[in-house]
């Protein structure tokens, strides 16, 4: 699948080489999958009903109608890599699940390295015929499938699938990826909603069996981003329902995700990282995958990179440089969202010393990212040669598409990255083609081409000289 017979030369940093190279790595990328549980009491749904007011915007998403059918879709791609045999290496940037809970954990990490796994949808937003009464005379304001039900999206053009949360909620076995994979955190995989830290309170509510579709009353912020990053229990709604509680939905920290992904199997993981943070690095042949934890310390959404995390960066580039190696980089955020300055700590740094580290380095030829939910490739020119960003889509949103990636050494030099992006291939009808087809509907044609990318972040070559 990653030989393509259109693929279109970019020739920003260097010219097209006039020789045949050597694959020295295939890569399969995915990123922003956000495997969540939909029945979670730690969510906020709500918020979305409040997206016309710009206030709210800097905390969306906070429900997609297709959300709940994420894990079908990543089985199915992880079935897809399997099958066709086109990756050395399976690689996520972060944001494997949604919500910062250790089940949601479960699911990500059986789905990839081979498992049954199972998240509840009753009691979740589509999960509506019982709890009409929280509303009164209003229609519900999520998209339910059950057709007796009427809401505000099957107006638009939302479908009735009467079968859908039942099936949703069925136990799914995965045979794994069956090739060697990595993942870092992104913002989602350890904070709440992928914005806040999770405290006391929320920790408790996440385990227990009330769950809440409305605001509070009268709740109007000025700052709702703000708030929620300090204050996130301001939140906890009303209209409270019951759900089955559950332990597993407690919340997982930086320790506990790196335990559970080296008992998975992940690639890179053990005991410790040499930072304290999710830093590490990979040896493939010749080329060093290095990873890199951007998530702020203080929370938000956006990223930062510590001092700390960028001096050990500088002697794993200083090493690939001695010995010749390719250097890929991995991390959840890229240079255009190392923005994060909350809680003015001076031991963070955002992306021009980054930049400034890297571009020393003419080992790095490229840095692949996540976070943005596009598709997108950007040539970083530099000193040193540059290298390329290449930032892949989500899973969960449109395109919900993975990205394949062959690292080439031509002779003299030159360093050529092909790469294409699929879409799985799921039949009509299936959870897989369903969470695919409910993520088209999401957002106007602007909005979907924009996270799809033009051709030139899709299928194509791109050159290096060194």
């Amino acid at each position: 699948m990653d030989d393509h017979p259109d693929l279109e030369a970019r020739t920003d940093l260097a010219p097209e080489p006039g020789t045949t190279g050597e694959v020295v790595l295939r890569i399969g990328h995915v990123s922003d999958l956000h495997v969540l549980d939909a029945a979670s009491p730690m969510r906020f749904e709500w918020i979305e009903t409040l997206a016309a007011d710009p206030r709210w915007r800097p905390l969306l998403h906070m429900h997609r109608p297709q959300e709940s059918l994420v894990p079908w879709a990543l089985a199915q791609h992880v079935d897809e890599i399997r099958a066709d045999g086109s990756a050395d290496l399976l690689i996520s940037t972060g944001d494997n699940i949604d919500n910062a809970q250790r089940n949601e954990l479960d699911v990500y990490l059986a789905l990839v390295a081979g498992g049954t796994a199972q998240l509840p949808a009753t009691g979740g937003p589509q999960d509506a015929r019982d709890h009409l009464h929280l509303l009164g005379d209003a229609p519900w304001p999520y998209w339910s499938p059950d057709a007796s039900v009427d809401d505000l999206w099957k107006p638009r053009g939302y479908p009735v699938v009467d079968d859908l949360v039942a099936r949703t909620e069925a136990p799914l076995t995965s045979a794994g990826v069956g090739v060697p994979w990595t993942s870092l955190p992104g913002n989602h995989d350890l904070f709440c909603q992928g914005t806040s830290l999770v405290n006391d309170t929320l920790a408790s509510v996440a385990t227990g069996g009330r769950k809440a579709f409305l605001p509070p009353p009268g709740f109007v912020p000025d700052d709702p981003l703000t708030l929620f990053v300090d204050r996130p229990e301001a939140f906890l709604g009303a209209g409270e329902r019951s759900v089955e509680p559950d332990p597993d939905r407690r919340p997982t920290d930086l320790t506990e995700w790196i335990a559970a992904h080296a008992m998975a199997g992940a690639l890179g993981w053990s005991g410790t990282t040499p930072t304290g943070r999710a830093d590490t690095v990979v040896r493939l042949g010749e080329v060093t995958l290095v990873l890199l934890d951007t998530n702020h310390p203080h929370a938000d959404y956006q990223g930062s990179v510590g001092r700390f995390q960028l001096r050990w960066l500088e002697e794993q580039l200083d090493e690939a440089d001695r010995h010749g190696r390719l250097v890929v980089l991995a991390s959840h955020h890229g240079p255009d969202t190392l923005v994060n300055e909350r809680g003015a700590d001076p031991d963070r740094v955002l992306a021009a010393p980054m930049l400034e580290v890297v571009h020393r380095h003419p080992c790095v030829v490229l840095w692949l990212t996540g976070h943005r939910h596009v598709h997108r490739i950007t040539p970083r020119a530099g000193a040193a040669g540059g290298f390329w960003e290449i930032t892949t889509a989500s899973i969960i949103d449109w395109p919900s598409e993975r990205r394949s990636i062959r690292l080439v050494r031509h002779p003299g030099g030159s360093v050529e990255i092909r790469t294409t992006v699929h879409a799985h291939t799921a039949p009509e009808g299936s959870l897989a083609w369903w969470h695919r087809a409910l993520a088209e509907r999401s957002g106007g044609s602007t909005i979907r081409n924009a996270m799809a990318g033009s051709r030139l972040d899709r299928n194509v070559r791109l050159f290096l000289s060194r």
